[in-house]
């Protein structure tokens, strides 16, 4: 990513007037942290590596003003914008990258998606790009085949700053026999016109007090608990709950049909069905609740009130079983332990947060077995992730049937497997063994 380090009056400048220099400055800061944040997301997940360049003279200035960490910081070098971008890609392919893009910090619209999108398109193709509305582009890709004849061919000469860049990139990418992909139009900062849109944008990141809460509840033949789950969601403050049904054989979808629920139907796989509820959801901020676990009154406004708490990204509540359950205390504490070591909420206590960070991240990895702890770390490496005290209950069937030794055992043994790297599909049968009428719980 190309920016410019943060000296007033020398940055946005065009904006000032109407804005002040420290208005110019402020904006720009925003704007920076914002695509940062997104590139953020692509290392958090594993898919990327990320770098800001400025025109600092010492990495450690630029350093310092982000702290942001999972990223570099090199100094953009001298020249036309041309020659700092094509820099970026002689540096990032001397270290070994196969695909790589290039971005700047004034594009608000621009997303951790758009980037993933990008990159999975330079698989195919030898450039990318994402035109901007002013005539010039947010983002360019080159993969490693293709740099040899891209980097002399699309950044020399060209007039940067007109409305002709983009027209001119892709003529010349046409001459030097380029295949091209391009990405959806989005609007740069520029324009005192393209302050408006651009303060909206940059306001998605945020979780504002009374911000709305969907609940998704994937469920399979969860036909007998799934009423309760859905009641409590309503009770708690939810503008909608979606039940996402995994192809349940015993009535689970009249069940939800009943409670007034939205059902939709996905394959098998909480990962899956969370992902595809998550993608029919309306609200700002999306909580993720087990079939066969009931809310706390109020929790989809504590939730909100968390997200809304600077730093924090996502959260989840205290752990309890229901007390007429054997061995009640001892499997509640147990599971509030399992909390405070790990310092992490898991799926069974409603995991919550921002549409926006459950995007950027990519949504529930795509994996049989331990897809809430996964995600749970990926967003503990993303920002503050928080538990709240007061307590989801979740059902204790698998306690009940087995008793109080395998279920704890079985649970800390698929962990253990897990941080070993282990392969999921085999910790989804180890888990089957314990879990009641499904395959992957």
């Amino acid at each position: 990513m190309l920016a410019r380090f943060p000296r007033l009056g020398e940055v946005k400048t065009r904006l000032a007037p109407p804005l002040s220099p420290a208005e110019a400055l402020d904006l720009h800061e925003r704007l920076t942290r914002q695509a940062v944040r997104s590139a953020r997301a692509l290392v958090v997940t594993g898919e990327a590596k990320a770098e800001l360049r400025t025109d600092a003279a010492f990495q450690r200035a630029a350093s310092e003003w982000l702290h942001e960490r999972d990223i570099g910081y090199r100094y953009q070098g001298t020249g036309d914008l041309g020659d700092r971008i094509a820099l970026a890609f002689h540096d990032a392919f001397r270290r070994g990258a196969e695909r790589v893009i290039v971005v700047g910090s004034d594009c608000p619209r621009l997303s951790a998606p758009i980037m993933r999108d990008a990159l999975g398109r330079l698989s195919a193709t030898d450039v990318v790009l994402g035109p901007a509305e002013d005539g010039g582009y947010y983002l360019i890709g080159l993969r490693r085949e293709a740099v040899k004849a891209a980097v002399p061919a699309l950044f020399s000469g060209l007039p940067w700053g007109s409305s002709d860049v983009f027209a001119r990139t892709l003529e010349l990418a046409e001459d030097a026999g380029l295949g091209t992909a391009l990405l959806k139009r989005l609007p740069d900062v520029d324009r005192p016109e393209d302050l408006l849109d651009a303060e909206i944008a940059l306001r998605r990141a945020r979780v504002e007090p009374g911000a709305r809460v969907s609940v998704i509840i994937p469920a399979l033949d969860d036909a007998t608990l799934l009423g309760a789950a859905v009641t409590s969601a309503r009770a708690a403050g939810a503008v909608e709950v979606i039940v996402v049904d995994g192809g349940s054989r015993d009535g689970t979808r009249r069940a939800a049909e009943a409670t007034g629920a939205h059902v939709l139907d996905a394959p098998t796989g909480r990962a899956t069905q969370m992902n595809a509820g998550a993608a029919a959801a309306a609200a700002e901020v999306l909580l993720f609740l087990h079939a066969d676990t009931t809310l706390p009154a109020h929790a989809c406004r504590l939730a909100v009130s968390a997200l809304a708490t600077p730093g924090v990204v996502a959260g989840g509540f205290s752990y309890s079983v229901p007390a007429h359950a054997r061995h009640a205390r001892i499997i509640s504490a147990v599971g509030r332990a399992r909390g405070i070591l790990g310092g992490l909420p898991w799926g069974d206590q409603a995991l919550f947060m921002s549409r926006d960070t459950f995007t950027e991240l990519g949504g529930f990895p795509g994996q049989p077995a331990m897809e809430d702890y996964e995600l749970a770390h990926r967003l503990a490496d993303f920002g503050r992730v928080v538990t709240l005290p007061d307590p989801v209950i979740t059902s204790a069937r698998a306690w009940d049937k087995y008793g109080l030794l395998l279920p704890t055992a079985m649970n800390l043994a698929v962990i253990a497997a897990y941080r070993a790297g282990v392969d999921t599909h085999r910790l989804a049968r180890w888990r089957s063994r314990i879990a009641p009428g499904s395959s992957t719980r």
